[in-house]
């Protein structure tokens, strides 16, 4: 069955992703001089912002900087004023000058203001790869201390009520013992702001949720992360759906990857359960995941929704090879009305992992808040879990 990929209008979603940026901030003659070529230079996307040589940044084109090109009049003491502003409010940040003609003097002032390299306009695509190759080592200082030292899996669904967040919480919690044993950290974000039940599948309560770490703002550090989070006896650290329902699109997606950024220095792995229905903010989240699993059921309702969302992630440039489909409750050989083979052949995607249907175990231990294992040592369910668990070992290659 072919889907029509032209029913996903790629100009409808912002995604933010977790490349590496070079921002240019120019005026329109100097943008219209430049000569930049390709739209990557030394591995960094370029994003290019017409502004005059005098004009405020806005916070957000900062934000996104690896490296900042800004344009610099010498002789204006407002455009030298808003270069200083700029290096004292973002001191890790790297900055070039871009200068037209510029005397010995006007660089040698420039250096000793703290900015990173000089480079001339109109700018060539030549003259900053070499000043990029002047400030490699600046460049690889801060970006080691500020990447993310964990792994992030993201968990989607074909349509709602597959059993994805009873699914998840039961493998994170499962993986997070595992991890524990190897003297790494586990969290698992419930980012279903409307119908979240990761607490109370875990039998857990807690009087701070996520709507308190996008409360705090500018406030959010490793303290604040850690205060919100509720520990699971597995070790599993939960960052829990609001009390309250919450409007999806209320949520900024800078705001929200920037916690799960922060949670992916603080620990291993960070698992995040995501809504049903898509937003900016959870499609940057599946961008920039290591693993983006994908759970299904054996239902034509399900697969025909679960191939558009696989085409609609090809076609907004997700990674094809992070994304793993999961069948769950899969009904024994003699009930099954559609198989493996057939789900494999409608997706177009090949099908490795499935969990076996066993509602009454499942539902206990949903009930009850607590483990499978717990009520029942060995089962089906419990097995196809571990192969779930071996997966992210696999592909994370950790063991």
């Amino acid at each position: 069955m072919e889907l029509d990929l032209g029913e996903f209008p790629t100009t409808g979603w912002m995604i933010k992703r977790s490349d590496a940026m070079i921002e240019l901030v120019l005026s329109h003659d100097e943008i219209m001089a430049g000569e930049f070529g390709e739209s990557v230079i030394a591995g960094m996307a370029i994003d290019t912002n017409e502004l005059g040589a005098e004009a405020d940044i806005p916070a957000e084109i900062v934000k996104r900087a690896r490296v900042l090109i800004v344009e610099v009049k010498p002789e204006s003491a407002a455009s030298l004023r808003r270069l200083t502003r700029l290096h004292t409010e973002n001191r890790a940040l790297s900055i070039i000058a871009a200068v037209r003609d510029p005397s010995i003097a006007a660089m040698q002032a420039l250096l000793r203001a703290g900015i990173s390299d000089v480079v001339a306009l109109p700018l060539a695509r030549r003259d900053v790869e070499a000043a990029l190759d002047r400030i490699r080592g600046e460049l690889e200082q801060t970006a080691a201390a500020t990447a993310a030292k964990g792994k992030t899996v993201s968990i989607i669904k074909s349509v709602g009520g597959v059993g994805a967040t009873a699914l998840l919480t039961q493998a994170a919690a499962l993986y997070a013992r595992r991890e524990s044993d190897r003297g790494r950290t586990t969290c698992l974000f419930d980012l279903d702001l409307q119908g979240g039940n990761a607490a109370t599948h875990l039998g857990l309560g807690s009087d701070l949720t996520v709507s308190d770490l996008l409360d705090a703002g500018k406030r959010l550090d490793p303290a604040v992360l850690a205060s919100v989070a509720t520990e699971h006896s597995s070790g599993l650290n939960l960052f829990a759906a609001p009390t309250e329902l919450m409007p999806t699109d209320a949520v900024g997606t800078d705001q929200i990857c920037d916690i799960v950024h922060l949670a992916s220095t603080q620990y291993g792995t960070v698992f995040l359960d995501l809504p049903s229905d898509w937003t900016n903010w959870s499609l940057s989240l599946v961008a920039q995941s290591d693993i983006v699993f994908l759970v299904i059921e054996l239902s034509i309702a399900s697969l025909r929704q679960a191939q558009r969302q696989l085409a609609l992630l090809v076609k907004l440039g997700v990674n094809p090879d992070a994304v793993q489909v999961v069948v769950n409750r899969v009904e024994k050989q003699m009930f099954k009305q559609i198989n493996l083979r057939d789900a494999s052949e409608t997706i177009g995607r090949p099908i490795g992992l499935r969990v076996i249907s066993d509602f009454a175990l499942m539902n206990t231990a949903l009930n009850r808040g607590t483990m499978i294992g717990e009520i029942k040592n060995k089962s089906a369910i419990g097995r196809d879990l571990e192969k779930i668990l071996d997966a992210i070992d696999m592909l994370f290659e950790r063991g």
